[in-house]
């Protein structure tokens, strides 16, 4: 490699910039990842709620 360093600066910056966003692509996919795990998990409450409430009201009619 020539040791010119305007290249090797140049070389360093879009070796720095490539692996800044590959650290974004893995970030936004484990944000998108909790995103859908938190959907779940507010879905899956109500079901347990409506659950809960169906079987507190047949309790009490019967």
């Amino acid at each position: 490699m020539n040791g010119d360093p305007e290249l090797r600066r140049s070389v360093r910056r879009t070796v720095g910039i490539a692996a800044l966003r590959k650290i974004r692509r893995i970030v936004d996919a484990e944000q998108a990842r909790e995103e859908g795990s938190r959907r779940w998990a507010r879905r899956l409450s109500l079901v347990f709620v409506v659950a809960a409430a169906l079987v507190l009201v047949w309790m009490l009619t019967a």
